[in-house]
């Protein structure tokens, strides 16, 4: 176990100063990750989600370390000094694409998620970059793509949205999630091979046959086929420019009226310039003020119908997050379930 834990380790290098702990209720850890944890993951006791973002690696300005931090409105906000964007760095990327159930929208059937994650896969192979693919918990599919050395993480998420767009197949995200971010940690993605998973076949990468590939297999076959940074930097180029999206003005809740104070005028002049990013991760940036939003409108008593109603207004007004997918309602509101469930714990 010593030894492929340590290989584990290695294939999913990310950010090495926080975990998500992806269990019924993800959150970060702000502890080392160490070749514990990995080895923790692998027997069951935890269940782990590495960042795929790494800020300066190689040390050549401030290091992952770097970091400072400042509280604002009882959230911590960490930002790297003069913060280099061409020092933001991944060594895998991954597609994530959820399956369809009674309480998740999806991207369609787990037979038809398979079909996706394969067409994905063919589109990676054409341009030599090899990928592999992993039944997720839930039915869904990551699919996997590790370099030879540290990559731009602009380059792989390019890379993975061009692959998205000439397969034509429906996805949630890739991670990376952003091509920068002011400060760490961004998004993490749970590992596969966890030992507690309850369905041997679930939490697995899939060989070409579609059957359960043991961890040691796993690692031997994606080690030895490493994508080459040159061949992400091509495929990264195949991305088509994004489309400018008009905004359009709130709708004005039927309910507004009820707003007051720093709720009001979040809803009526958006974000503050000075704070607002848009490619920021979970917890910052877009997310972040989303969360803060719902978070002052359960503090002010609203019904959480109507905070989902004003943040879709906002979303589509100003952040553009999840605008124009289709479970847009579904990710606010659980956005702002977690902003209803901190602000009760906060308030007992």
């Amino acid at each position: 176990m010593t030894d492929l834990t340590s290989w584990f380790h290695m294939t999913f290098h990310g950010f090495p100063h926080a975990w998500g702990e992806s269990g019924d209720r993800p959150h970060a850890i702000w502890e080392d990750l160490t070749l514990n944890h990995f080895r923790r993951h692998l027997l069951g006791e935890i269940a782990l989600g590495v960042y795929p973002m790494v800020y300066d690696p190689s040390n050549k300005h401030v290091g992952p370390r770097g970091w400072t931090e400042q509280e604002r409105e009882g959230m911590i906000q960490r930002s790297y000094p003069e913060m280099r964007k061409d020092l933001w760095l991944c060594s895998w990327g991954c597609i994530d694409i959820d399956a369809r159930s009674d309480n998740h929208a999806g991207q369609g059937t787990e037979d038809e998620v398979l079909d996706y994650a394969s067409s994905l896969q063919t589109v990676l192979a054409v341009q030599t970059i090899p990928s592999w693919v992993e039944r997720t918990r839930s039915g869904g599919a990551h699919v996997w793509v590790f370099t030879e050395t540290w990559c731009p993480t602009t380059d792989m998420r390019r890379c993975l949205q061009a692959a998205e767009e000439i397969a034509e197949v429906p996805t949630d995200s890739p991670f990376p999630k952003s091509e920068w971010l002011l400060g760490p940690p961004g998004n993490f993605v749970r590992l596969p091979y966890w030992g507690a998973r309850k369905r041997h076949d679930r939490q697995v990468i899939l060989d070409a046959d579609g059957q359960p590939m043991s961890l040691e297999d796993f690692l031997h076959a994606s080690n030895a086929e490493r994508a080459k940074i040159a061949d992400i930097k091509a495929a990264a180029t195949l991305k088509k420019a994004d489309a400018p999206t008009p905004l359009t003005p709130p709708r004005r809740s039927r309910d507004d009226g009820r707003m007051w104070g720093h709720l009001r005028d979040m809803y009526e002049n958006g974000p503050p310039t000075d704070t607002f990013t848009p490619n920021q991760g979970r917890g910052h940036g877009r997310h972040g003020w989303l969360f803060h939003f719902a978070g002052m409108a359960a503090h002010d008593g609203h019904p959480i119908d109507t905070t989902v109603d004003w943040l879709i207004d906002l979303d589509n007004h100003y952040t553009r997050k999840f605008t124009g997918r289709a479970d847009q309602d579904y990710q606010l509101r659980q956005l702002a379930t977690k902003a209803y469930d901190a602000t009760r714990s906060e308030q007992r």
